[in-house]
């Protein structure tokens, strides 16, 4: 997916310049390239946001007019409020057609897998994979079917293939998804009090008493 964004170019600040930008409703960001410095941009926060949700879940290419260039970029990092979630900083890499880049790319998990229909849960470990590649082999997405999937069961990177000239640095051995099997349920057992049942060293009703006899006359 390509998006286009609109940017305004700004100068390098300090912190301080770049908190009063978020409160007047901007992202501060910049836009890096192979040997290049880094060209220093402000977003509108709403704009940006609205097409950005857009993207979740897919591939995202996002395209500047800058001063008649036009640069495709992809987001390389992006920092977020830790209470509010609001991107505060984003880190753009420029795209070239020669050049291999590392970027991540969605997993789909497809069908419903054997052993949630006896009862397992389906666990889903990685949503994403970094990869490296050139720009025109970059998948829009990961294809990963788990119908076959039984309790106990899992699908491990090792076993996942990707296209051709696509690389990624994951270990081998790592998860990506499992059939769990379900939780058990503790059974409480309730004991019922027997009726008429007597705690031991008492006496029981109706126990006869002793009576000392009449004194004689």
């Amino acid at each position: 997916m390509n998006i286009k964004v609109e940017a305004t170019l700004r100068e390098k600040g300090k912190k301080s310049d770049l908190n009063n930008y978020r409160r007047e409703g901007f992202i501060p960001a910049v836009i890096y390239g192979e040997g290049k410095v880094g060209i220093n941009i402000l977003l509108n926060k709403i704009d940006f946001m609205k097409n950005y949700k857009k993207s979740i879940g897919e591939v995202a290419f996002f395209d500047f007019d800058l001063s008649g260039k036009k640069i495709s970029t992809f987001i390389k990092e992006k920092q977020v409020h830790p209470v509010s979630r609001d991107f505060v900083h984003i880190d753009f890499m420029e795209l070239h057609k020669g050049t291999t880049i590392t970027l991540e790319v969605p997993l789909h998990y497809k069908g419903i897998a054997e052993g949630t229909k006896e009862g397992g849960a389906l666990e889903i470990l990685h949503h994403t994979l970094e990869i490296s590649c050139l720009p025109k082999d970059i998948p829009d997405e990961i294809e990963i079917d788990v119908t076959n999937l039984k309790i106990g069961d899992s699908i491990h990177f090792r076993e996942i293939e990707l296209s051709e000239g696509v690389t990624s640095s994951m270990t081998e051995a790592t998860t990506l998804v499992a059939v769990r099997a379900p939780k058990k349920e503790e059974v409480v057992e309730e004991v019922e009090a027997i009726e008429g049942a007597t705690t031991e060293g008492e006496a029981t009703e109706g126990e006869a008493e002793t009576s000392e006899p009449d004194a004689a006359e």
